[in-house]
């Protein structure tokens, strides 16, 4: 499966496409309706919170000076995805997950298409506090993205997660780590190691847990996130990278609309661009609506 084409007009239908499905979903919320988390866990741009909901996400990104490694030129690169998740119990501490990519980051000409698709089937917290989760999952990274024009790896990975979210008052700390290896395909094994601390402007909060959804119109959040990735075996083991990256979040708790702008830098000597600019879209719409 391939979706070929000006990398700027599909992604504009994809992301009109996206918005007017979510937008027309019912009600929704910062936090899934019910779910009883802390409103100052944020959800950072790269770090992955460890509590379970239903949730939708439209990532995009534009990288500038994007290099592949079989390709010496240095262009500009255009990058979505669709992240879906979902809880499968009352409890929210059972779900599965799956992203979806499109990108132009083929081997330097206009294509916009499919990448390697990857799986969360199993999701579940070990610890499900309001203000303290620890989160396990399993990944599967399917071979989808056509190698031919640089979209793909053709390889299927399987890895494990552990998530960490822990708020307190206004405040936010989330930590990632993952080991992904190649089952099948060019032999590779990564980790990968991600931080994230956040401040959410939310009123009322000394007294106790912030609300999961404040009566506010817009509660702003800034966020610093820290992405290590480091490449254990494999062709790319010399290409470690480092990141930062700083942000913000602007969410409308009546509406459940969240919007988060950031600028990722690199601080190793490798990199394969000289920044990356983020912007995500997402919601939290309650999938048994549609199923009424």
């Amino acid at each position: 499966m391939h979706l070929y084409g000006k990398a700027p007009m599909k992604s504009v239908r994809f992301i009109l496409c996206m918005v007017f499905i979510l937008s027309t979903s019912g009600t929704t919320f910062g936090h899934e309706e019910g779910a009883p988390f802390s409103g100052a866990i944020s959800e950072p741009i790269k770090v992955h919170h460890a509590h379970i909901e239903d949730e939708q996400s439209l990532n995009f990104s534009f990288s500038d000076n994007f290099q592949k490694e079989e390709d010496s030129n240095k262009r500009f690169a255009f990058e979505s995805s669709l992240e879906l998740a979902t809880t499968w119990n009352d409890d929210f501490n059972l779900g599965s997950e799956v992203l979806i990519p499109f990108s132009n980051k083929g081997n330097g000409d206009d294509r916009y298409a499919l990448g390697d698709i990857e799986i969360w089937p199993i999701k579940y917290a070990f610890l499900n506090q309001p203000e303290t989760i620890l989160t396990g999952a399993m990944s599967i990274s399917l071979p989808t993205g056509d190698k031919t024009y640089g979209f793909g790896e053709e390889q299927t990975k399987l890895g494990a997660l552990l998530f960490f979210d822990q708020a307190w008052r206004n405040w936010f700390f989330g930590a990632n780590a993952e080991f992904e290896s190649v089952v099948s395909g060019p032999t590779e094994t990564e980790v990968e190691l991600a931080f994230a601390v956040s401040y959410s402007l939310i009123k009322g909060t000394d007294q106790g847990v912030a609300p999961s959804k404040p009566n506010q119109p817009i509660v702003p959040v800034l966020s610093l996130e820290l992405i290590s990735e480091n490449i254990v075996s494999g062709l790319e083991k010399e290409n470690d990278s480092l990141t930062v990256l700083p942000g913000i979040q602007l969410w409308s708790p009546v509406s459940g609309w969240q919007a988060a702008l950031g600028a990722e830098l690199p601080l190793s000597a490798y990199r394969n661009s000289d920044y990356q600019i983020h912007f995500k879209l997402r919601n939290h719409l309650d999938w048994g609506h549609w199923l009424k």
